[in-house]
């Protein structure tokens, strides 16, 4: 009897699809799902036709998280190290320097490392049940995968910390008004809802859309002239290219434009 996968992966015009599927297991990340995760990121960034990647999960959970019956295998003195660097570092940093856009469609639970990788995408929805948490003081450990800096940038030090130290759930509201996610939705429209935004963006200038997701991200370390420099030299970038002469062809024509990503 073959064995289900631990990550399913689906495409649909411009957009792909990885979803986590141990939903018995809240999603948990062990070693297979992690490597299962890397291989749809790499396939989705080898095929030129994708622009938009929605990351999801399977039942009640987006995940939980790293999973804890692996935890004894990663003692020792370089143990949880060598998997934060070897393991989830290459799935978030697919995500972060990526050219495609990443959303998080946060269906359930998204805990501990989990949900470093969902505010790592660049945009989030959130079913309104769903909730997020960083458990880590619950088992003696401190967050990974840059959660205290994801934390820090959405909720302040106070907050952060709060989050951190308190190991409560966060719900899918408490998100929304903090800025953690883009919006949220009812449970039954979430994957519609994320289809359907991601369809749309992937209708909109690849080359707009790439280079801004690089200027936010450099946004969160650059001055403000740094960045004004970035703008002026991607916006050069863009004038000078073939999506944008045509796309002022079709708004003269009163056309709707069609990028090639070129």
């Amino acid at each position: 009897m073959t064995e289900e996968a631990n990550v399913l992966y689906s495409t649909d015009g411009h957009v792909a699809t990885i979803r986590l599927n141990r939903a018995r297991a809240m999603n948990a990340l062990n070693a297979a799902t992690r490597a299962e995760i890397r291989a749809a990121q790499a396939k989705a960034e080898d095929d030129d036709n994708i622009r938009v990647v929605i990351l999801t999960g399977s039942g009640s959970s987006f995940t939980s998280g790293t999973d804890l019956k692996e935890l004894g295998e990663f003692r020792g003195k370089h143990g949880m190290f060598d998997i934060s660097v070897r393991d989830y570092k290459p799935i978030i940093d697919a995500i972060t320097k990526s050219d495609m856009i990443y959303i998080s469609a946060i269906n359930g639970v998204a805990g501990g490392v989990g949900l470093s990788i969902a505010l790592s995408c660049d945009l989030s929805l959130m079913a309104e049940s769903a909730t997020c948490f960083a458990p880590f003081s619950n088992i003696s450990l401190v967050p990974d995968g840059g959660l205290t800096w994801l934390l820090l940038q959405h909720m302040g030090s106070k907050r952060a910390f709060a989050a951190i130290a308190e190991a409560t759930h966060i719900s899918a509201t408490e998100c929304e008004d903090m800025g953690l996610v883009n919006r949220v939705v009812g449970d039954d429209a979430l994957e519609e809802e994320a289809a359907t935004w991601a369809a749309s963006l992937a209708e909109r200038a690849p080359l707009s859309l790439r280079y801004a997701k690089r200027i936010m991200r450099a946004a969160h370390t650059q001055s403000h002239e740094q960045i004004s420099l970035m703008e002026s030299e991607y916006q050069n970038m863009c004038a000078n290219s073939e999506d944008s002469m045509s796309a002022v062809m079709a708004f003269i024509s009163k056309q709707k434009p069609v990028f090639k990503g070129k």
